[in-house]
């Protein structure tokens, strides 16, 4: 129960991560709004690291630290990916596949060992055809027809001639979301590995590998300015993205893996609901749908 308690409370704060990041990465640079989102997690969680646990001391601690780190480093690319999948892709579509991550973490965790639920045998299988159904839509008319042809047929310009049928593509930002997916999965695992450590000692270092990292880059590539009301946005972001860490980094401590994983990305049914209520995203029927799908796999997931 608790570790279900403690994964909820990390989904809640991705996905208040998330909504609120929408808005930030739609006008600067993504790198950018990671780094102010990261940095304020860093000076949350550094501080508050050391008040409850002290230095790192032993090889055992150390050894954590290394993972921790690079668990930090995982995670970063894998908010970079999710983030530039919102870019364009809607939030309701994006992290639900980024949320099949936890699916990922529950079939390595198994296969390592840990019993399988009953209902994951039915979650599973969901979760692919879900997010396969989720990450498809149909191309625009315009892209079929052309502008003009497009504006004509609309028009009746082109009555009695049989249009083209409207292909389906990858739907906007679905790549980088599965990318992201595997990315965060490899960010529990590490995760893992570095259980020696406090949770939030865990969070804090992964935090400090997440900025090495991402300041370099932020600076090579977009600077570290950003309007105050997108730092002021970024900055709450970055408040529940530390929390959300470190939730986490505790669920994965009292464990089962597996079961600890799939209940942390209910962020993404938590995401995607905030994106068709708070935001108005309109989706098609298939793609309402293979959200609904990816939704239920993951709910029945963290119930087993």
């Amino acid at each position: 129960m608790l570790t279900v308690v403690l994964g909820l409370g990390s989904a809640l704060g991705y996905a208040l991560h998330d909504f609120l990041m929408v808005k930030v990465v739609r006008a600067a640079a993504v790198w950018t709004a990671l780094t102010w989102s990261m940095g304020i997690g860093l000076v949350i969680l550094l501080p508050l690291a050391l008040v409850l646990s002290g230095p790192p001391s032993g090889s055992a601690e150390w050894r954590a630290v290394a993972f921790a780190t690079a668990s930090g480093v995982c995670e970063a690319a894998g908010l970079g990916a999710l983030l530039r999948g919102l870019v364009k892709g809607n939030l309701s579509v994006v992290t639900p596949l980024a949320s099949l991550a936890g699916g990922f973490v529950a079939v390595i965790m198994i296969t390592r060992g840990e019993p399988l639920p009953a209902l994951a045998a039915i979650g599973l299988p969901l979760a692919v055809v879900g997010g396969l159904m989720a990450s498809v839509e149909k191309a625009p008319k315009e892209e079929v027809l052309g502008p003009d042809e497009s504006a004509g047929n609309g028009a009746g310009g082109a009555a009695g001639a049989s249009a083209p049928a409207r292909r389906t593509r990858a739907t906007a930002g679905a790549g980088w979301a599965l990318l992201s997916s595997a990315l965060c999965a490899g960010t529990m695992l590490l995760c893992v590995e570095a259980g020696a450590l406090h949770p939030v000692a865990l969070a804090a270092y992964g935090r400090l590998g997440t900025m090495v990292v991402l300041v370099p880059i932020a600076l090579a590539l977009a600077g570290l300015r950003l309007p105050r009301a997108l730092a002021r946005r970024a900055a709450y972001a970055g408040i529940f993205d530390a929390a959300a860490f470190v939730g986490l980094a505790a669920a994965i401590s009292v464990g089962p893996v597996a079961i600890a994983s799939v209940v942390v990305v209910q962020g993404g049914t938590m995401a995607a609901i905030l994106g068709l209520l708070v935001l108005r995203e309109r989706l098609s029927r298939v793609q309402i749908a293979g959200v609904a799908l990816t939704c239920v796999a993951v709910a029945l997931l963290a119930t087993g």
